[in-house]
Protein backbone atom coordinates (compact mmCIF):
# COMPACT_ATOMS: atom_id res chain seq x y z
CA UNK A 1 0.00 0.00 0.00
CA UNK A 2 1.12 3.54 -0.93
CA UNK A 3 0.89 5.77 1.90
CA UNK A 4 2.17 8.97 0.39
CA UNK A 5 2.61 9.00 -3.63
CA UNK A 6 3.47 12.89 -3.70
CA UNK A 7 6.91 13.08 -3.96
CA UNK A 8 7.72 15.09 -6.82
CA UNK A 9 4.76 18.14 -5.75
CA UNK A 10 2.95 17.23 -8.72
CA UNK A 11 5.95 17.30 -11.26
CA UNK A 12 5.12 14.81 -14.48
CA UNK A 13 2.15 13.58 -13.34
CA UNK A 14 0.72 12.35 -16.43
CA UNK A 15 -0.42 9.39 -17.98
CA UNK A 16 -0.14 7.08 -21.03
CA UNK A 17 -3.28 7.47 -23.15
CA UNK A 18 -3.72 4.14 -23.29
CA UNK A 19 -4.05 3.78 -19.69
CA UNK A 20 -6.45 6.69 -19.31
CA UNK A 21 -8.54 5.13 -22.08
CA UNK A 22 -9.35 2.49 -19.67
CA UNK A 23 -9.78 4.95 -16.77
CA UNK A 24 -12.55 6.44 -19.29
CA UNK A 25 -13.67 3.45 -20.33
CA UNK A 26 -13.87 2.20 -16.55
CA UNK A 27 -15.79 5.34 -15.45
CA UNK A 28 -18.37 4.48 -17.91
CA UNK A 29 -19.05 1.15 -17.48
CA UNK A 30 -19.58 2.32 -13.90
CA UNK A 31 -22.07 4.61 -14.86
CA UNK A 32 -25.90 3.67 -14.73
CA UNK A 33 -28.27 4.57 -17.85
CA UNK A 34 -27.87 4.80 -21.36
CA UNK A 35 -24.72 6.47 -23.22
CA UNK A 36 -25.45 10.43 -23.39
CA UNK A 37 -27.76 10.05 -20.12
CA UNK A 38 -24.36 10.62 -17.66
CA UNK A 39 -21.42 13.20 -18.06
CA UNK A 40 -18.51 11.85 -20.03
CA UNK A 41 -16.05 14.81 -19.78
CA UNK A 42 -16.42 18.60 -18.49
CA UNK A 43 -14.36 21.24 -21.13
CA UNK A 44 -12.54 24.20 -18.89
CA UNK A 45 -11.65 27.52 -20.91
CA UNK A 46 -8.20 28.39 -20.91
CA UNK A 47 -8.56 31.85 -19.15
CA UNK A 48 -10.71 29.40 -16.07
CA UNK A 49 -7.82 27.35 -15.44
CA UNK A 50 -5.35 30.43 -15.53
CA UNK A 51 -7.78 32.13 -12.92
CA UNK A 52 -7.76 28.77 -10.74
CA UNK A 53 -3.68 29.05 -10.94
CA UNK A 54 -3.80 32.81 -10.03
CA UNK A 55 -5.94 32.04 -6.89
CA UNK A 56 -3.46 29.36 -6.11
CA UNK A 57 -0.88 31.71 -5.93
CA UNK A 58 -2.77 34.54 -4.40
CA UNK A 59 -3.99 32.82 -1.17
CA UNK A 60 -0.91 31.04 -1.17
CA UNK A 61 -2.40 27.61 -1.62
CA UNK A 62 -0.93 24.11 -1.96
CA UNK A 63 -2.79 22.79 -4.48
CA UNK A 64 -6.70 22.49 -5.87
CA UNK A 65 -9.08 19.68 -4.34
CA UNK A 66 -11.36 18.51 -7.51
CA UNK A 67 -14.94 17.50 -6.13
CA UNK A 68 -17.26 16.01 -8.41
CA UNK A 69 -20.82 17.47 -8.10
CA UNK A 70 -24.20 16.64 -9.71
CA UNK A 71 -26.63 19.47 -11.26
CA UNK A 72 -30.51 19.41 -9.89
CA UNK A 73 -33.11 21.24 -11.82
CA UNK A 74 -33.07 23.08 -8.15
CA UNK A 75 -29.04 24.06 -8.47
CA UNK A 76 -29.00 25.04 -12.13
CA UNK A 77 -32.08 27.52 -11.25
CA UNK A 78 -29.95 28.76 -8.29
CA UNK A 79 -26.71 28.99 -10.58
CA UNK A 80 -28.45 30.76 -13.15
CA UNK A 81 -30.20 33.80 -10.98
CA UNK A 82 -26.67 34.90 -9.74
CA UNK A 83 -25.84 38.34 -11.50
CA UNK A 84 -22.19 37.18 -12.59
CA UNK A 85 -20.45 33.96 -14.77
CA UNK A 86 -22.12 32.22 -17.65
CA UNK A 87 -25.30 30.48 -17.15
CA UNK A 88 -26.04 26.17 -17.02
CA UNK A 89 -28.09 24.80 -19.35
CA UNK A 90 -30.98 22.94 -18.60
CA UNK A 91 -29.83 20.02 -19.60
CA UNK A 92 -27.56 19.73 -17.81
CA UNK A 93 -29.71 18.46 -15.40
CA UNK A 94 -29.23 15.10 -13.54
CA UNK A 95 -24.95 15.69 -15.28
CA UNK A 96 -22.38 15.43 -13.21
CA UNK A 97 -19.57 18.05 -12.97
CA UNK A 98 -16.51 19.31 -11.13
CA UNK A 99 -15.88 21.79 -8.64
CA UNK A 100 -12.17 23.48 -8.27
CA UNK A 101 -11.65 24.60 -4.80
CA UNK A 102 -8.03 26.27 -3.73
CA UNK A 103 -6.46 24.31 -0.91
CA UNK A 104 -3.76 25.61 1.61
CA UNK A 105 -1.89 24.96 4.65
CA UNK A 106 -4.50 26.51 7.48
CA UNK A 107 -3.43 25.67 11.39
CA UNK A 108 -0.72 22.92 10.21
CA UNK A 109 -2.88 21.16 8.04
CA UNK A 110 -2.03 20.92 4.44
CA UNK A 111 -4.57 20.45 1.87
CA UNK A 112 -7.48 22.35 3.81
CA UNK A 113 -9.92 23.41 1.81
CA UNK A 114 -9.83 27.44 1.55
CA UNK A 115 -12.95 29.80 0.95
CA UNK A 116 -13.30 33.58 2.36
CA UNK A 117 -16.04 32.59 4.03
CA UNK A 118 -15.26 28.78 5.92
CA UNK A 119 -12.22 27.23 6.01
CA UNK A 120 -12.27 23.23 5.73
CA UNK A 121 -14.61 20.93 4.48
CA UNK A 122 -15.70 18.93 7.35
CA UNK A 123 -14.87 15.43 6.43
CA UNK A 124 -13.56 14.54 9.02
CA UNK A 125 -9.91 12.92 8.67
CA UNK A 126 -8.40 16.13 10.70
CA UNK A 127 -9.67 18.70 8.25
CA UNK A 128 -12.25 20.88 10.17
CA UNK A 129 -14.83 23.76 8.90
CA UNK A 130 -13.90 27.28 10.48
CA UNK A 131 -16.36 29.61 10.18
CA UNK A 132 -14.92 33.09 9.20
CA UNK A 133 -18.42 34.59 8.81
CA UNK A 134 -21.41 33.46 9.15
CA UNK A 135 -23.51 35.33 6.72
CA UNK A 136 -24.01 33.76 3.47
CA UNK A 137 -23.16 36.58 0.47
CA UNK A 138 -24.51 36.65 -2.52
CA UNK A 139 -24.28 39.81 -5.01
CA UNK A 140 -22.76 40.99 -8.31
CA UNK A 141 -19.49 39.63 -7.97
CA UNK A 142 -18.39 36.08 -6.86
CA UNK A 143 -16.25 35.78 -3.75
CA UNK A 144 -12.47 34.81 -4.66
CA UNK A 145 -12.66 31.82 -3.11
CA UNK A 146 -15.63 30.85 -4.36
CA UNK A 147 -15.23 27.28 -6.25
CA UNK A 148 -14.79 26.86 -9.65
CA UNK A 149 -17.24 25.13 -11.39
CA UNK A 150 -19.68 25.77 -14.92
CA UNK A 151 -17.70 23.60 -17.63
CA UNK A 152 -18.83 22.54 -20.77
CA UNK A 153 -20.45 18.94 -20.31
CA UNK A 154 -19.94 15.83 -22.85
CA UNK A 155 -22.66 14.66 -23.59
CA UNK A 156 -23.41 18.26 -25.65
CA UNK A 157 -19.99 19.86 -25.42
CA UNK A 158 -17.95 16.56 -26.79
CA UNK A 159 -14.34 15.66 -28.70
CA UNK A 160 -15.83 12.33 -30.22
CA UNK A 161 -12.76 11.92 -32.00
CA UNK A 162 -10.79 12.10 -29.06
CA UNK A 163 -9.22 8.96 -28.17
CA UNK A 164 -10.59 9.10 -24.73
CA UNK A 165 -13.99 8.89 -25.84
CA UNK A 166 -14.18 5.53 -27.77
CA UNK A 167 -14.76 2.49 -26.14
Amino acid sequence: MIKNPRTRDGVNNTIPVDIAKKMTAAFRESQQGDKGSFTEAAWFPAKQIAQLAEKVAKFDGDGVRIYFGRYTREIIESINKLEYGDKVPDSYAEMNTLLFVVTKVIDGKARTDYFAEKVGHGHGNGHKIALISAKPRYGSEPIPTDPGNRADLCPAMCDDGSELMKP
